[in-house]
């Protein structure tokens, strides 16, 4: 449904969706975004399969998302609204927010970068067929578009190599955008994660690897508290960065809330 120029769709959570302090997953968020703009698209006939025709590619280079403390339970509906904010000559910026449909309370909002890939001569292509086809509303979930800079690493705290397999790959048989931040996020201390709550999540993904290829992710704690995960192909080319924040969980909801209820 379309409503003053945004998009919303509702979805049920399962239970790969909720990691175990009753929270989105990462990949969740990440999933349910980017298929509220893959339907946009479609409605605007723009959508991967209908521009695959003139050889050109949807390409996701960013996002940013701010996580809030919300529960999310097993079988609850939740709502994706997604809109156009800013339409560049190269970029295509959409804005969102996630929130539980029962009382409208936020999951996580933020914004995310696309461009158009041409992919023959394997640059980007302008907007301009998109005139006329896409409503621009200009209300931002953050700041800005200005790109975050991330900073170089000085040093690394954990290190692991993943070889991406089948279960990596998209239907372009690249590794998803998705992986990525799956694989960066297992340098994550175990004590972090049992204790602390994921708030905030950038992503800059800057070149395609495949089947086979060996990542190595690099993770630094940086002096600000956010965590910094670089990955590399072989070469020592990277290939994606992602930061991510996480603060003290202050409680933790008991497990019969969730067992006792019913469909």
């Amino acid at each position: 449904m379309i409503t003053d120029g945004k998009y919303r769709h509702t979805y049920t959570a399962t239970a790969s969706d909720i990691t175990p302090l009753y929270r989105l997953t990462p990949n969740a968020l990440l999933m349910y975004f980017q298929d509220c703009f893959a339907r946009l698209m479609t409605i605007h006939h723009v959508a991967a399969f209908d521009i695959i025709k003139q050889r050109r590619m949807w390409v996701i280079t960013e996002v940013q998302i701010a996580i809030e403390p919300t529960d999310a339970l097993w079988s609850e509906d939740f709502t994706v609204e997604l809109w156009v904010s800013e339409l560049t000559s190269l970029r295509i910026y959409c804005d969102f927010r996630i929130v539980r449909k029962a009382d409208e309370q936020l999951i996580a909002s933020g914004t995310s970068q696309w461009n158009i890939l041409n992919l023959d001569t394997k640059r980007l292509e302008t907007t301009d067929f998109l005139d006329g086809k896409l409503t621009v509303v200009p209300e931002l979930m953050t700041g800005s578009h200005k790109k975050v800079r991330f900073p170089k690493p000085q040093s690394t705290d954990m290190q692991m190599a993943h070889r991406a397999t089948r279960l990596d790959l998209d239907f372009n048989f690249h590794v998803s955008n998705r992986s990525y931040v799956t694989i960066a996020l297992l340098t994550m201390p175990d004590e972090i994660l049992a204790s602390q709550k994921l708030t905030s999540l950038t992503v800059h993904w800057l070149h395609e690897t495949y089947l086979d290829d060996t990542l190595t992710c690099r993770m630094t704690r940086l002096e600000d508290g956010n965590y910094l995960h670089t990955l590399t192909n072989a070469d020592g080319e990277v290939v994606c960065e992602v930061m991510s924040r996480w603060v003290p969980q202050s409680e933790r909801a008991d497990i019969s809330e969730v067992l006792k209820r019913v469909l």
